[in-house]
């Protein structure tokens, strides 16, 4: 089977998974509708090609600079605090629960943070360079935001860039004046959220530096958002952020109503919604507007965001003998035999005086756990590969410190636990395929060569060898979904 039919295969069976509330009930795009949405496409990825510039590994793209902003969040050094969970709108597109009646506190990554103290505490401990507000509407909160920010601005000065969402509905001179003296440096408004109204966004640019305009690509708004085009350049708005419309359990029932087609991709993204922030980012450049637009791709998202706070808390998990991969996941290497086996290997170990570190005998399931850098002092005709992708969660539920569960103390007042969650594992038991794995993701040699040298040194004999080099290749270039970022926007299909 097909490497990329694996990975698509995959996909759907994991949608599946996470929309069984609603599978059956959505229109998602089939293998023939493909051809001539992927067509569509990239016909609109030509014509602007040359005149965008590519971010993060060519996964967003923009007719101009990103907002400083964007760029923390594109570095892992961005930290997003949802103030509060109550709105004055009711968006179809919102992603949250809009019923909600009860507010929430002030809360990062699962953490709550109802002292500003506390929270400028986690933006020092973890070295974050911008901070964003958002909610629910965060000027439902306003006293909140002005403490919040007065706080952080007291405490780490003016190295911290800070910005602010609204839907405009609160705003007024009085506030965006205090927040300008707060220390605000940018505010950004979801014209969406009120029939694309300009007016707070006008009242925010002659007093907060930097204004922009932040909304969903909704597909029946394309000609509306095409006229405000000029007029938020004329009234100096920095920059259009467009986002791709995805479902969520609180929105899927709305964009079903609305005839959307949906994508089999790790955030159930719309395929019109993509079609017309492309569009718009053409209209832009065709007619040398001159505004900024940055369309920020959940491709974006799923790598660069979740990258980022899996680096940020995996050091208080990872062993030694563990090793990070592109995509700051972490990967253990091990190998399970008879005690006596295994005390062989770490005695070539020591011999060879290796870091103690670098392994770790496990008694109770006779497992030697051992840093990829000794993968060539481990005999693969006699040891199966045993390997692990695990990822950090946070945790606020008391729990005994182990292994997979660390504590981490934010100040005098404050801790919380992180612990492990296993991904993926996969047990390699032919030595071409080890020597595959080592030399594609351990090595990181050219994937072509590489294969070539698999395909030559597996030993062929019957068609059922074939059969199985191909499904262990198909298993090894799968584990490509831990290893590496990747580039580019996602498949259509």
């Amino acid at each position: 089977m097909p490497y990329d039919k694996v990975i698509k295969d995959s996909d759907i069976e994991y949608i599946r998974e996470q929309t069984g509330w609603a599978y059956q009930d959505m229109k998602w795009l089939s293998k023939e509708e493909a051809v001539k949405a992927g067509s569509e496409r990239n016909a609109l990825l030509q014509s602007v090609s040359g005149r965008v510039i590519k971010h993060f590994n060519e996964s967003k793209i923009s007719t101009g600079p990103l907002s400083p902003g964007c760029m923390t969040c594109g570095k892992g050094t961005w930290s997003c605090i949802f103030i509060g969970s109550l709105c004055t709108a009711n968006c179809f597109y919102c992603p949250q629960d809009r019923k909600q009646k009860k507010d929430e506190p002030p809360n990062e990554s699962g953490l709550i943070f109802n002292d500003p103290d506390d929270y400028v505490d986690y933006l020092e401990k973890f070295k974050f360079k911008g901070v964003s507000f958002s909610g629910g509407e965060p000027f439902l909160k306003f006293k909140e935001v002005l403490a919040f920010i007065k706080k952080i601005r007291k405490r780490l000065g003016r190295g911290i860039y800070i910005w602010v969402y609204t839907n405009g509905d609160l705003v007024d001179e009085k506030k965006l004046k205090a927040l300008k003296q707060a220390g605000l440096n940018e505010i950004r408004f979801d014209i969406a959220a009120r029939k694309y109204s300009l007016k707070a966004a006008k009242m925010a640019a002659g007093i907060i530096d930097r204004v922009t305009v932040e909304i969903p690509a909704v597909p029946e708004d394309y000609e509306i958002l095409k006229k405000c085009l000029p007029k938020m350049k004329a009234m100096g708005v920095a920059h259009l952020n467009l986002h791709q419309l995805n479902a969520t359990e609180q929105c899927f029932r709305p964009f079903i109503d609305h005839g959307y087609t949906f994508l089999h991709q790790p955030n159930i993204a719309v395929l019109e919604s993509e079609m017309t922030a492309l569009r718009i980012v053409k209209d832009v450049l065709d007619n040398n507007i001159g505004l900024s637009v940055n369309y920020c791709t959940p491709v974006y998202k799923h790598r660069f965001q979740k990258k980022a706070y899996r680096k940020r808390f995996q050091p208080y998990i990872k062993e030694k003998y563990e090793d990070l991969t592109e995509s700051e996941f972490i990967r253990r290497l091990s190998v399970q035999d008879k005690p006596a086996n295994l005390k062989e290997i770490v005695r070539a170990f020591q011999k060879s005086k290796c870091d103690g570190g670098l392994w770790f005998f496990d008694e109770r399931e006779n497992k030697l756990f051992f840093h990829p850098s000794l993968l060539d002092k481990i005999d693969s005709g006699r040891h199966n590969l045993i390997v692990n992708y695990y990822t950090p969660m946070l945790t606020t539920v008391p729990g005994k410190e182990d292994e997979g569960v660390k504590e981490v103390v934010l100040n005098a007042r404050r801790k919380f636990m992180v612990e492990r969650n296993l991904l993926h594992e996969l047990t390699i038991d032919n030595p071409a395929a080890v020597k595959f794995f080592q030399e594609l993701f351990i090595e990181k040699k050219n994937e072509r060569d590489v294969l070539k040298r698999f395909y030559s040194d597996y030993d062929l004999k019957t068609k059922a060898d074939v059969n199985e080099m191909m499904n262990e290749k198909d298993n090894i270039c799968y584990l490509k979904t831990w290893e590496f970022v990747g580039s580019g926007l996602y498949e259509i299909y």
